[in-house]
């Protein structure tokens, strides 16, 4: 799902684009942890508000593989390789666009100060794409969803 197609061209300079989300503001994080708990708990995911709080490694990675999994459903996370040595890979293959700017070291402490501002940023893009992809595939069900009593052909069911 995520190969191939027309990519952007990166900028011209040697250092990539820098997230321009005000990652670091409390009211912002708020508002991605609500965002991001509000789209788990609407796709069956258990989770609460004092998880995103006070997150662990655990709970980071099985946030992310169940995001990157509804995003694409064929998505390979090898089970022989590390979480750590997968992340980067993983925001690259699904075309993150601060993916560079992202340590994996981070992820042995995601809650720490300086790493969980840049972790949760992750996450709650991960919650954008899903959302988008969800309206795009709901709208194209929608249109291509056609009557069998018509003659016309059904596509979805």
């Amino acid at each position: 799902m995520w190969s191939g197609g027309t990519t952007t061209a990166p900028p011209p300079s040697s250092q990539s684009a820098k997230d321009p989300r005000p990652l670091r503001d409390r009211p912002y994080q708020n508002k991605m942890r609500q965002d991001i708990l509000n789209w788990l708990q609407g796709t069956g995911y258990d989770i609460s508000m004092q998880t995103l709080l006070n997150i662990t490694g655990n709970s980071y990675r099985s946030i992310v593989y169940h995001l990157v999994v509804e995003l694409d459903a064929n998505y390979y996370f090898d089970p022989n390789a590390r979480f750590e040595e997968e992340f980067v890979p993983t925001l690259k293959a699904l075309h993150y666009p601060f993916a560079a700017q992202i340590d994996p070291k981070w992820l042995a402490a995601p809650a720490s100060m300086h790493s969980w501002p840049f972790l949760l940023g992750v996450l709650h893009w991960l919650v954008q794409m899903c959302r988008v992809s969800y309206e795009v595939l709901s709208s194209y069900n929608s249109v291509s969803h056609h009557s069998t009593s018509t003659g016309e052909i059904t596509l979805f069911e």
